[in-house]
């Protein structure tokens, strides 16, 4: 007997969308068949016709429950619940070394303990290596891969200053650092801001007396991301160290992408629906620095070039960079050197990615699932377990009603949060069931899941993945 059989939806994958019945039993998916061919007997029965199934959304960009000296971001307990009503049943966190004295393995316990109690949802963590990285801490690397953590962050910019160890990593640290991750089949994952040029042209800017917060597309010019990623191409292709760009927000950062892929280099570039949808544009808006992240908003022809890249492979996996914070601590900073990044992204991202994207002719829904689902479970190693409905895979999936209309405001919302960027929006399109490794965490907007059920997920990246652009 099955534990919940999803009957008659479009069922989705990158390549194909059939009319198909899913089988599910004890947190698996165990039959695909055709509308009827298959078990009928369940303890519950979804019709799911005229809805598509897609294999849950993985977010592989989130941050939750990070302490700093002025404010604490969302906890990862209503940053899942919020995940798991927008469609997305894994995420991938960070471990974060962030104390110059810590060792690598500390954080990630420390950690995995925060997680494990609180997670509604499946989740992955990459780790952050930061500030004057110690050569002890270098070394760990192997260790973490072993772990099932072979994906380490850095930083090119933010350094340290006063109360601050700073996330930025200098150059030849990381030069370190990618040999490790070379050797022992690990990748990084970059933030690409070039730190020198961001202060020149920060001090250009008060010179001026152009301080305010909306001149920070300034401050942090389309030069400062592809300086900083140019050169991460170069340690890479020395080392031979594959590599992730995170929350690409240029058009010459995508074409540099572009150009390493045509190369056969395993270079992999991330956008985040936020870039997708707002320009700098959004800074001059009355309260417009609720719009920002790191790095900053970019004109209209860069968010077409992310379009365009998403679109044809040059950038392979949409997440959100979900940093939720309240609206007095968004606004804590008002001038370009300490306007406060992130935004309430985990929750929206899918059901943006369908409405503006599949919704409105932008892209397939097929598309839409690699990018959201598939790819970044193919980057990440998760694949076939997450990204894919099929038997033997976990039974992550979410139902999609392509007709339902939906003007989103705060109240639709489960984040831990006063405010939102997309306070109405009108949708079409949204999640109207969320099922992780089997059991219902969503139906008709209404949270169902419980504290503590998401299970840490060790990922291993695959041979292919590692020695080329292989995941478009």
């Amino acid at each position: 007997m099955l534990d919940l059989l999803i009957r008659g939806g479009k069922v989705v994958s990158p390549e194909t969308t059939l009319a198909q019945d899913v089988g599910v039993r004890d947190g698996k998916i165990v039959s695909l068949t055709v509308p009827g061919a298959g078990p009928t007997d369940a303890a519950r029965v979804v019709d799911a016709r005229g809805k598509y199934v897609l294999p849950g959304g993985i977010d592989a960009h989130v941050h939750f429950g990070i302490q700093f000296p002025a404010f604490r971001i969302q906890s990862p307990f209503d940053a899942s619940r919020a995940a798991a009503c927008g469609g997305t049943t894994t995420i991938i966190d960070f471990a974060w070394q962030q104390h110059p004295h810590n060792t690598l393995m500390e954080a990630i316990h420390t950690k995995r303990a925060e997680m494990d109690e609180a997670m509604v949802v499946d989740y992955g963590l990459h780790a952050i290596i930061s500030g004057d990285v110690e050569q002890s801490v270098i070394e760990e690397v192997p260790q973490a891969i072993e772990y099932g953590i072979p994906t380490i962050k850095l930083f090119t910019c933010f350094p340290a200053g006063p109360g601050s160890a700073g996330f930025m990593v200098e150059d030849g640290r990381i030069w370190g650092i990618f040999q490790q991750l070379s050797a022992h089949g690990g990748m990084a994952v970059l933030h690409v801001e070039d730190q020198c040029i961001i202060e020149q042209a920060t001090r250009q800017l008060f010179r001026e007396g152009r301080t305010e917060g909306k001149y920070i597309g300034e401050a942090r010019p389309h030069l400062a991301e592809v300086a900083a990623l140019n050169r991460m191409l170069v340690l890479a292709e020395w080392t031979k160290t594959p590599i992730y760009f995170v929350h690409m927000s240029t058009k010459e950062g995508v074409a540099a992408i572009a150009q390493a892929r045509a190369q056969r280099r395993p270079v992999y570039g991330e956008v985040l629906h936020h870039y997708l949808n707002f320009t700098n544009d959004d800074y001059f808006k009355p309260n417009g620095l609720i719009y920002h992240n790191y790095p900053p908003l970019r004109p209209k022809e860069d968010q077409d070039a992310l379009w365009a890249g998403a679109l044809e492979g040059s950038l392979n996996v949409v997440a959100s960079d979900d940093f939720t914070v309240p609206l007095a601590d968004k606004l804590l900073g008002q001038t370009v050197d300490n306007v406060t990044g992130g935004n309430n992204g985990v929750e929206i991202r899918l059901p943006i990615m369908f409405s503006e994207g599949v919704s409105k002719g932008r892209m397939s829904v097929n598309r839409m699932v690699a990018l959201t689902s598939t790819n970044p479970a193919k980057v990440f190693g998760m694949y076939p377990q997450k990204g894919f409905i099929g038997p033997g895979a976990d039974a992550d999936i979410v139902v999609v009603d392509p007709d339902l209309k939906k003007t989103i405001t705060l109240a639709d919302l489960h984040s831990a949060c006063d405010y939102t960027v997309w306070e109405g929006w009108e949708l079409q399109g949204y999640p109207v069931m969320t099922v992780s490794r089997g059991s219902v965490v969503m139906e008709d907007g209404r949270f169902l899941g419980a504290r503590g059920a998401g299970r840490f997920i060790p990922r291993t990246l695959s041979p292919e993945v590692l020695a080329g652009p292989t995941v478009t």
